[in-house]
C-alpha cells in the first residue's frame, strides 16, 4: 500500500501519501540498492513535498505541547509585567524575558514527551502523540529536537541575568525527574511556575513578597487542576500501569482534598492581591474566580452529569482562575500606570 500511494497522484493519493509521512517511514529496498524513497522523490509533484514537509513540521511544532507552553509563556510575559510596574523603559527586556520563557517551556515540554513516550504509547488519550503514533521517528530526533529548544530559553535567559537562566534550568530539571512518580506533581508545580519565577527576576532579581506570593498560587493551583484532571482518565491511566494519587484513591476519596484546595486557593488570590498592592476591583474579578473554581470543583462528585460536561465545567473553572489573576493584575498596572 505504501508503494502504491507514493505513484499516486490523484487527490486522494496525496491525501493518503500525507498520512503515510506522519508514520514510521517504511523503506522498500532494491536489488541494486535504489530505495522506494529515492525512486518517489524524483517523481513527487512540488505541492507533494511542500505537503510532506508541512506534516513533519507540525508533529514536531505538537511535540512541545503548543497550549501548555503558550499559557506558561503568558504567565511569565505577565509576571514581567507587573514586576516591571508597566515601566515602558523595561519593555525590551519583558519581550526578551517572554521568549526565553517560550523556548524554555517549549523544549521542557518536548522533553517530558520524549521521557512519557511509552505510556503515552498504552494510554487511549494519548497515544496519538508525535511520538507514540510515529510522527516523529525515531525518537532520538525528538530529543534532540527538545534540547535545542531548552537550551535556546536558558541561553536567552543567561543574557538577561543569570537569576532567569537559573529559574529556568530549575524549571527544565524539575520537568524530567521522577517522571510518573507520586513526586511528578509536586515537581510540575515548581516546573509551571518557575516561568514565573523567570518573568519576574529579569526585572526584579530578589525574592519580594509578590514575587513569592505568585509562585505559591501557580504551585497550588498545578496540583489542583493536574490532579482532579487525571481522574476523568483513570481508567486509562490505570491500564496503562499507573498508579500514583490520586489515580488508586478515586474521586470519592480525593473530593475533599479538591474542595480544600479550592478554599486555599481562595485565599492565596487575595493574599496574591495583597502582596502586589492591588487595586479594589481586582478582588472582586479575582474573587468571583476563585468562588467560580470552587464551583467547578463540586461539580466533580455529580455522578449524574456526564463525565464530559463535569470536565468542561471544571477545565472553564480552572483555566479561568488562573489566567483571571494574572490578567487582572495586570491590567491593574497598566492602568495605575496610565492614570499616574
Amino acid at each position: 500500500p505504501y508503494l502504491h500511494t507514493s505513484w499516486d497522484t490523484t487527490a486522494v493519493g496525496v491525501a493518503k501519501r500525507v498520512v503515510n509521512a506522519t508514520r514510521p517511514r517504511l523503506r522498500w529496498a532494491h536489488p541494486r540498492g535504489v530505495t522506494l524513497d529515492r525512486l518517489s522523490a524524483s517523481i513527487r509533484s512540488p505541492a507533494l513535498v511542500v505537503a510532506d514537509r508541512r506534516a513533519v513540521a507540525i508533529a514536531y511544532f505538537a511535540l512541545l505541547k503548543p497550549r501548555v507552553t503558550v499559557l506558561l509563556t503568558f504567565l511569565g510575559a505577565a509576571a514581567a509585567t507587573i514586576a516591571a510596574g508597566a515601566d515602558t523603559n523595561l519593555a525590551g527586556r519583558v519581550m526578551l524575558v517572554t521568549l526565553a520563557v517560550f523556548f524554555g517551556s517549549g523544549g521542557a515540554n518536548g522533553l517530558t514527551n520524549y521521557l512519557d513516550r511509552a505510556v503515552d504509547a498504552r494510554m487511549r488519550r494519548t497515544r496519538r502523540r508525535s511520538i507514540p503514533s510515529g510522527r516523529v521517528f525515531p525518537a532520538q530526533r525528538a530529543l534532540v529536537w527538545s534540547l535545542a529548544w531548552a537550551a535556546t530559553g536558558v541561553t536567552l535567559g543567561l543574557l538577561i541575568n543569570p537569576f532567569v537562566a537559573m529559574a529556568g534550568l530549575v524549571g527544565i530539571a524539575a520537568s524530567v525527574i521522577f517522571r510518573k512518580t507520586e513526586a511528578t506533581h509536586f515537581l510540575g508545580s515548581v516546573a509551571s511556575a518557575s516561568p514565573v519565577a523567570a518573568g519576574w527576576l529579569a526585572v526584579d532579581p530578589t525574592l519580594s513578597l509578590g514575587l513569592l506570593s505568585l509562585l505559591a498560587f501557580v504551585a497550588a493551583w498545578v496540583l489542583h487542576h493536574v490532579w482532579a484532571i487525571m481522574l476523568f482518565y483513570r481508567r486509562d491511566y490505570l491500564k496503562a500501569g499507573v498508579t500514583m494519587y490520586p489515580i488508586k484513591t478515586g474521586v470519592g476519596r480525593s473530593q475533599p482534598v479538591f474542595i480544600a484546595m479550592a478554599a486555599v486557593l481562595v485565599i492565596l488570590t487575595v493574599g496574591t492581591g495583597m502582596a502586589n498592592g492591588a487595586a479594589w476591583a481586582y478582588y472582586v474579578i479575582g474573587g468571583t474566580f476563585a468562588i467560580f473554581n470552587v464551583w467547578g470543583t463540586i461539580q466533580l462528585a455529580r455522578p449524574r452529569l456526564a463525565p464530559a460536561i463535569r470536565r468542561r465545567r471544571f477545565k472553564t473553572a480552572s483555566y479561568s482562575l488562573l489566567c483571571g489573576v494574572f490578567a487582572t493584575l495586570f491590567l491593574d498596572i497598566v492602568v495605575t500606570n496610565a492614570m499616574s
